[in-house]
Protein backbone atom coordinates (compact mmCIF):
# COMPACT_ATOMS: atom_id res chain seq x y z
CA UNK A 1 0.00 0.00 0.00
CA UNK A 2 1.36 3.45 -0.90
CA UNK A 3 0.87 6.40 1.42
CA UNK A 4 1.36 10.12 0.85
CA UNK A 5 4.47 11.89 2.09
CA UNK A 6 2.57 14.71 3.80
CA UNK A 7 -0.56 14.71 5.90
CA UNK A 8 -2.40 17.74 7.22
CA UNK A 9 -5.04 17.41 9.92
CA UNK A 10 -6.96 19.88 12.05
CA UNK A 11 -6.09 20.08 15.72
CA UNK A 12 -8.22 21.82 18.32
CA UNK A 13 -6.39 24.01 20.83
CA UNK A 14 -8.23 24.90 24.00
CA UNK A 15 -7.29 27.21 26.84
CA UNK A 16 -9.58 27.84 29.77
CA UNK A 17 -9.91 30.96 31.90
CA UNK A 18 -7.35 29.62 34.40
CA UNK A 19 -4.76 29.03 31.66
CA UNK A 20 -4.99 25.24 31.40
CA UNK A 21 -4.26 24.15 27.84
CA UNK A 22 -4.99 21.11 25.75
CA UNK A 23 -4.91 19.94 22.15
CA UNK A 24 -6.69 17.10 20.40
CA UNK A 25 -7.24 15.77 16.88
CA UNK A 26 -10.97 15.41 16.13
CA UNK A 27 -10.18 12.81 13.45
CA UNK A 28 -8.14 10.61 15.80
CA UNK A 29 -10.08 9.79 18.99
CA UNK A 30 -7.89 9.51 22.06
CA UNK A 31 -5.17 11.82 20.76
CA UNK A 32 -5.10 14.50 23.41
CA UNK A 33 -2.11 16.28 24.89
CA UNK A 34 -1.65 18.78 27.68
CA UNK A 35 1.19 21.07 26.59
CA UNK A 36 3.20 23.45 28.73
CA UNK A 37 2.56 26.20 26.15
CA UNK A 38 1.26 26.57 22.62
CA UNK A 39 4.60 25.92 20.86
CA UNK A 40 5.21 22.83 22.97
CA UNK A 41 1.71 21.74 21.99
CA UNK A 42 2.40 22.13 18.28
CA UNK A 43 5.59 20.07 18.55
CA UNK A 44 3.95 17.34 20.60
CA UNK A 45 0.84 17.33 18.41
CA UNK A 46 3.02 16.76 15.36
CA UNK A 47 4.78 13.83 17.06
CA UNK A 48 1.46 12.36 18.16
CA UNK A 49 -0.05 12.74 14.70
CA UNK A 50 2.93 11.03 13.08
CA UNK A 51 2.74 8.20 15.62
CA UNK A 52 -0.98 7.62 15.03
CA UNK A 53 -0.55 7.73 11.24
CA UNK A 54 2.32 5.21 11.45
CA UNK A 55 0.23 2.93 13.63
CA UNK A 56 -2.62 2.93 11.11
CA UNK A 57 -0.26 2.51 8.15
CA UNK A 58 1.56 -0.41 9.79
CA UNK A 59 -1.78 -2.11 10.47
CA UNK A 60 -2.86 -1.34 6.90
CA UNK A 61 -5.89 0.52 8.19
CA UNK A 62 -7.50 3.36 6.32
CA UNK A 63 -6.65 6.81 7.61
CA UNK A 64 -9.52 9.17 8.35
CA UNK A 65 -10.13 12.02 5.96
CA UNK A 66 -9.35 15.39 7.54
CA UNK A 67 -12.48 17.00 8.93
CA UNK A 68 -14.07 19.89 7.10
CA UNK A 69 -13.57 22.89 9.42
CA UNK A 70 -17.21 23.92 8.90
CA UNK A 71 -18.33 20.58 10.35
CA UNK A 72 -16.48 21.04 13.64
CA UNK A 73 -18.34 22.66 16.50
CA UNK A 74 -15.93 24.55 18.73
CA UNK A 75 -16.60 26.16 22.08
CA UNK A 76 -15.62 29.77 22.77
CA UNK A 77 -12.34 28.69 24.39
CA UNK A 78 -11.27 26.52 21.43
CA UNK A 79 -9.41 27.42 18.22
CA UNK A 80 -8.75 25.30 15.16
CA UNK A 81 -5.23 24.95 13.76
CA UNK A 82 -3.68 22.61 11.22
CA UNK A 83 -0.73 20.32 11.78
CA UNK A 84 1.29 19.16 8.78
CA UNK A 85 3.57 16.17 9.15
CA UNK A 86 6.18 14.93 6.67
CA UNK A 87 6.16 11.15 7.08
CA UNK A 88 9.23 9.64 5.31
CA UNK A 89 11.61 10.20 8.26
CA UNK A 90 9.12 8.53 10.60
CA UNK A 91 8.63 5.57 8.27
CA UNK A 92 12.28 4.85 7.65
CA UNK A 93 14.43 3.93 10.64
CA UNK A 94 17.54 4.68 8.61
CA UNK A 95 16.27 8.08 7.47
CA UNK A 96 18.70 9.98 9.69
CA UNK A 97 21.69 7.85 8.77
CA UNK A 98 24.34 10.04 7.16
CA UNK A 99 24.92 9.55 3.44
CA UNK A 100 27.53 11.06 1.16
CA UNK A 101 26.49 13.46 -1.58
CA UNK A 102 29.09 15.19 -3.74
CA UNK A 103 28.64 18.88 -4.39
CA UNK A 104 30.33 21.04 -7.02
CA UNK A 105 31.16 24.68 -6.30
CA UNK A 106 33.75 27.22 -7.43
CA UNK A 107 37.19 26.78 -5.88
CA UNK A 108 37.23 30.35 -4.54
CA UNK A 109 33.95 29.67 -2.69
CA UNK A 110 35.27 26.42 -1.25
CA UNK A 111 38.48 28.14 -0.13
CA UNK A 112 36.61 31.03 1.48
CA UNK A 113 34.25 28.65 3.27
CA UNK A 114 37.10 26.49 4.55
CA UNK A 115 38.99 29.58 5.71
CA UNK A 116 35.89 30.68 7.60
CA UNK A 117 35.62 27.24 9.20
CA UNK A 118 32.17 26.55 7.77
CA UNK A 119 30.70 23.06 8.02
CA UNK A 120 29.70 22.11 4.45
CA UNK A 121 27.42 19.27 5.53
CA UNK A 122 25.45 21.39 7.99
CA UNK A 123 25.08 24.23 5.49
CA UNK A 124 23.87 21.92 2.73
CA UNK A 125 21.39 20.21 5.07
CA UNK A 126 20.06 23.56 6.28
CA UNK A 127 19.66 24.89 2.74
CA UNK A 128 17.86 21.76 1.54
CA UNK A 129 15.52 21.75 4.55
CA UNK A 130 14.75 25.42 3.96
CA UNK A 131 14.05 24.78 0.26
CA UNK A 132 11.69 21.93 1.20
CA UNK A 133 10.10 23.91 4.05
CA UNK A 134 11.13 21.28 6.60
CA UNK A 135 11.63 22.63 10.09
CA UNK A 136 14.73 22.30 12.27
CA UNK A 137 13.97 18.78 13.52
CA UNK A 138 14.50 16.33 10.64
CA UNK A 139 11.19 14.61 11.36
CA UNK A 140 9.21 17.81 10.81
Amino acid sequence: MTYPGHYTYPVVYEKDEVGNQGMYFPDFPGTAIIPSDFLDGVKRAKEMLASRILELEENEQELPKPSDPASLELSTDECLYYIDVYMPPYRNEDANKAVTKNCTLPRWLRDAAEEAGLNFSQLLQSAIKEALDITKDSKH
